[in-house]
């Protein structure tokens, strides 16, 4: 009898079982033509809520998404802020418009409804018209005064940020630290929703109260220790909850000062406490920091950003205008445009930015930190391109700032 070869008895049982794998393994990513996406439900899970609810989920159509509406027990409340990163969806359907940005999300005021278990869901509506209702959630709404605390974040600076200040007391140029974010209230009775106050804390202390500290001063950025500040942002994500048009607030500190003043260097936290009309009082965020003397420090890097173009644009024929803001502690000397790593030229120093100024303030000419420079794209060869931005401070550092890439196609080129 002749004896099988070891290498087929090997072989043929790995035959088999790929086979069999082929035949149970899922197909690959369908490519729908109507709407779809799906809808993860709160941030965080669970199927509990009071007071403002977090929900989020993603959307995709071949022809783009023109819009994600939120529905509780059948009757449209609202549109959800759509555009989101979200990389599940970006790896799975690359070719998709908006696949970058499938990520939809809306906060739900749950006040505006009974107690009681409610179906929410959303409905896609994509470019070309078509609808499409994701896949419903059931939460319970469970509302009552003493519940319903104020709610918000500190947005800046961010967790264990390294805050540097002058220590020398007789320097008239000072360093400042921006603690800023939003903070908001809801209610279930007239007079029982809105923010009265925000305190600024440290190490639980109190640094500074809305009521009794805000002011104005150039020095310091504008409003300072202030509550109630514009932002279009917040009022983009909570469009129907009472404040929210002007829910920001800005403290600003000196961390020379209080280093002088006997806080030591090194870990200390922000935190932000906020009292509703009601009397109702929460601690709605803190952050860890580290308090340092810039004394130790050598020069201090550059940094600023490109405000335009954004990355990935086409451009052909006319000149292209840049725009951005340069910021150094040492002075900003130039900013230098380069393409491909040639040297096009020196942007135009010296435009108003106010926002950055209210953001960084105490840095050299903040308030006149943005550069602008028209580039010619006709002496580039049709193709895609590199643009970096580049800060020369006035001690001759030189720190990169900004990148994009862009795409070229001159007529004839």
């Amino acid at each position: 009898m002749k004896r099988s070869n070891p290498i087929q008895r090997l072989v043929l049982p790995v035959l088999l079982l790929a086979v069999a794998l082929l035949a149970v393994a899922p197909p690959a990513a369908a490519q729908p033509n109507t709407p779809f996406g799906f809808f993860d439900g709160q941030v965080g899970g669970g199927n509990g809520a009071t007071g403002v609810l977090p929900l989020v989920g993603w959307a995709l159509d071949d022809d783009g998404v023109a819009a994600v509406d939120v529905y509780v027990d059948g009757l449209i409340v609202g549109r959800a802020v759509y555009g989101s990163f979200r990389p599940g969806p970006a790896a799975r359907y690359p070719g998709f418009p908006d696949s970058q940005g499938a990520g939809w999300s809306y906060r739900l005021d749950t006040t505006h409804f009974i107690n009681g278990l409610h179906t929410v869901n959303a409905r896609i509506t994509a470019e070309s018209g078509e609808r499409r209702f994701l896949n419903p959630r059931v939460f319970e709404f469970l509302n009552t005064t003493h519940l319903l605390k104020p709610f918000g974040v500190i947005q800046q600076p961010l967790e264990d940020a390294e805050l540097y200040g002058n220590c020398n007391v007789n320097d008239p140029l000072r360093r400042l630290t921006v603690v800023e974010g939003y903070a908001l209230d809801v209610g279930l009775e007239e007079h029982d929703f809105g923010v009265g106050y925000v305190e600024l804390l440290l190490d639980g202390a109190i640094v500074a109260n809305s009521l009794t500290s805000c002011t104005f001063a150039t020095a310091t950025g504008g409003l300072t220790d202030c509550f109630g500040l514009r932002s279009l942002e917040i009022e983009r994500h909570f469009p129907l909850i009472k404040d929210a048009p002007h829910a920001g607030y800005r403290f600003v500190v000196d961390v020379g000062d209080l280093l002088n003043l006997g806080y030591r260097p090194g870990r200390h936290a922000f935190s932000v406490r906020v009292g509703d009309i009601a009397g109702q009082v929460a601690k709605i965020d803190e952050i860890p920091v580290t308090f340092r003397c810039d004394d130790e420090l050598g020069n201090e890097a550059a940094f600023g950003g490109i405000d335009l173009p954004a990355e990935g644009l086409f451009f052909g024929g006319q000149p292209v205008g840049l725009t951005g803001y340069a910021v150094d502690f040492e002075g900003v000397n130039r900013v230098e445009i380069y393409v491909d790593g040639n040297l096009q030229g020196t942007a135009t120093l010296g435009l108003a930015r106010p926002g950055v100024a209210a953001s960084f303030p105490g840095y050299p000419d903040v308030e006149n930190s943005g550069w602008s420079f028209s580039l010619q794209v006709t002496d580039l060869s049709n193709g895609f391109h590199q643009l970096q931005v580049i800060v020369v401070d006035d001690e001759g550092d030189s720190r990169l700032i900004g990148e994009r890439t862009f795409l070229v196609g001159n007529p004839g080129g």
